[in-house]
């Protein structure tokens, strides 16, 4: 069952959020105040993993309506819509399915028997289904098919599906534990009086309960061991499997440093300690950083989500990550990508460094228009606080998005081919032949899978603009989605100010797979790479299958026989940069490079100049 979009009204600064499309992964930004935790709090409360969470008129229904809220028992506050897998309607169909009537064979058995087998064969189950899920103030959630055809279906008993195969929402606002000693029979108590409702519990007694599960330990059992001598030994056991289990988990989330975790127990005590790989000496974790806190929280609730309770839930998670470092939200971005694997995720950030350049099709700007939350899709707003977010994400300041948006932008791939393509456009013009235009501004994206981003970016300004990319996978990937999320979505008139380019079809090259590199001939890149690694490679070393781009091919050798673990082209390109300053005009290029180069220019300052006579 796929979560695939929803909508709030009438909760707190949320007139109408209108509907809202989902990705596995959306991330909601926007600056403090503007309702995302509103928006987050009402989608919560539609499917609740705590069943006794609900709407509360008296508080959420919107302070500027007030006049209204007597008559508001019957507002709809939340609609969401699920797209049902083929398994899923089986499912439904098998628990909802009308009975037969057999009043006409009730007489005969056999009969009777036969009919239900036609009837049975004559229900053809459809190929998709929407099951759309509400609730309103005062009421339980409802459910229903949206489809008209569904009169083969008992729509009680549709219901009551629903209400068991919806996934849960959890809403996760508070990650931190401080780390702190626990006592076991006081979380134990606090628990019995919650009646095991987890919201009732602070973050630190939530994650102690999530570490006993995942290392598979009954909390009154645990406590019935420490009585005994004998417990107590088979109790140090489990602590050691727990300490194991942990370690391993955030093993595959931290990618900082090695760290292991041990828990103690003394009596019922529980402390957890963290040992550094490269100190050797153990200090309890309340004594790391706030971010180290938070991450080591986030791991061990992001694997129970996976496996524990939370398991393919709907997560809501609320600014996370704002406690770590750079690097630590790249690989927190990595971990939504494999949460996403069994898990729909929805998060939302006001930080720069949260929003994933490779997926622009998964950001939500949140507005605030006229006191009210307003929803767009896509990268672009009118507004200058949610802007300075996706800016700052592209390397943008204000100042500087404004004067490129003045120019024509070519979007390439990263810095390295931004300055090839200068350094050759310098060699051109010394040689009195057709450079880059002086108008076009080169705007490197950080690699081929972000080049979306930037256009998206390009595209909703409604600049005059283009990409360069690669011909290889990365960068086909990059067109096929430019082309189906961006392009396919914009009028014909906005697309005609954005093109793609693909640098094999523009200099002409004779290769399947084509990047800057391969402007030059091989021989002249080999040697710039055997300058910069001390190396020895020649053309005879080079792969017969696979990929012919040169770069490709130098990082299979440098694997295979050097065992690097990757081709490093910043590295190269110092190389590149040395012989490129000895260089005065383009007639000093390799064999070969002055014309590839040529035309790759042409086509570049051609793609702008009909843009000009179109206008």
């Amino acid at each position: 069952m796929k979560f695939e979009r929803f909508k709030v009204t009438n909760y707190r600064n949320i007139r109408d959020s209108g509907w809202i499309n989902l990705c596995d992964v959306t991330a909601f930004v926007g600056q403090n105040e503007a309702g995302k935790s509103n928006l987050f709090d009402a989608l919560y409360r539609l499917n609740p993993f705590v069943e006794s969470a609900s709407y509360d008129i008296d508080e959420d229904w919107p302070v500027d309506d007030w006049e209204n809220k007597a008559d508001a028992g019957e507002a709809i506050v939340c609609e969401a819509e699920f797209s049902l897998d083929v398994s899923d309607i089986q499912s439904l169909y098998d628990f909802a399915a009308l009975e037969l009537n057999d009043d006409e064979s009730e007489d005969n058995s056999e009969e009777a028997v036969e009919n239900d087998e036609v009837k049975e064969q004559q229900v053809n189950l459809p190929e998709k289904l929407t099951l759309c899920a509400g609730r309103k103030y005062g009421y339980k959630p409802y459910y229903c098919l949206n489809q008209s055809d569904d009169g083969d279906l008992d729509s009680e008993k549709v219901g009551e599906w629903a209400k068991s195969n919806l996934p849960k929402f959890v809403y996760i606002h508070d990650y931190e534990m401080s780390g702190s000693q626990i006592e076991l029979n006081t979380l134990k108590t606090k628990l019995d009086n919650a009646g095991g409702n987890w919201d009732a519990l602070d973050a630190d007694d939530q994650t102690i309960l999530v570490i006993l599960e995942l290392a598979k330990i009954d909390l009154d059992e645990f406590l019935e061991k420490g009585q005994t001598s004998e417990g107590r030994t088979v109790r140090s056991f489990d602590k050691r499997q727990a300490s194991s289990f942990l370690t391993s988990q955030f093993k595959k989330l931290w990618s900082q440093k090695e760290v292991r975790f041990d828990i103690e127990i003394d009596g019922p005590t529980l402390n957890i300690f963290v040992e550094d790989e490269n100190v050797g000496m153990p200090v309890r974790l309340n004594r790391r950083s706030t971010g180290f806190r938070w991450y080591v929280s986030f791991a061990w609730k992001f694997t129970h989500a996976t496996n524990g309770q939370f398991k393919d839930c709907i997560l809501l998670l609320e600014e996370p990550g704002i406690h770590l470092h750079y690097h630590g939200q790249r690989d927190l971005l990595e971990v939504f990508d494999s949460l996403a694997e069994s898990n729909t995720v929805l998060y939302t950030t006001h930080l720069a460094s949260m929003v994933d350049l490779s997926s622009p099709e998964r950001v939500r700007i949140v507005e605030s228009r006229n006191n009210h939350l307003a929803i767009t899709e896509g990268v672009v707003s009118t507004q200058n606080a949610p802007m300075a977010v996706i800016e700052t994400s592209l390397g943008l300041t204000s100042d500087l998005s404004g004067m490129i948006g003045n120019r024509k932008v070519l979007i390439v791939e990263g810095g390295t081919d931004a300055l090839i393509l200068n350094k050759l456009s310098g060699l051109l013009k010394s040689s009195n032949l057709e450079g880059l235009s002086d108008n076009i501004y080169l705007w490197p994206a950080k690699t081929a899978s972000k080049t979306p981003m930037y256009a998206a970016f390009a595209i909703g300004q409604k600049w005059d603009a283009a990409v360069l990319l690669d011909a290889d996978p990365a960068g086909n990937e990059a067109k096929r989605k430019i082309d189906d999320l961006l392009l396919k979505k914009i009028s014909e008139e906005d697309s005609t100010k954005f093109r793609v380019l693909m640098i094999k079809e523009a200099a002409g090259l004779n290769k399947t797979d084509s990047a800057i590199e391969d402007l030059f001939p091989d021989d002249f890149y080999i040697d710039c790479v055997n300058s910069a690694y001390g190396l020895s490679i020649s053309s005879n070393d080079l792969p017969v299958d696979g990929s012919d781009m040169i770069s490709t091919q130098i990082e299979s050798v440098l694997r295979s026989k050097y065992h690097h673990s990757s081709l490093d082209k910043k590295r190269v390109l110092t190389e590149m940069l040395k012989i490129f300053d000895t260089w005065k005009t383009s007639k000093d290029l390799p064999t070969g490079a002055e014309k590839n180069a040529e035309k790759l220019i042409k086509k570049i300052n051609a793609l702008f100049k009909e843009e000009e006579i179109k206008k």
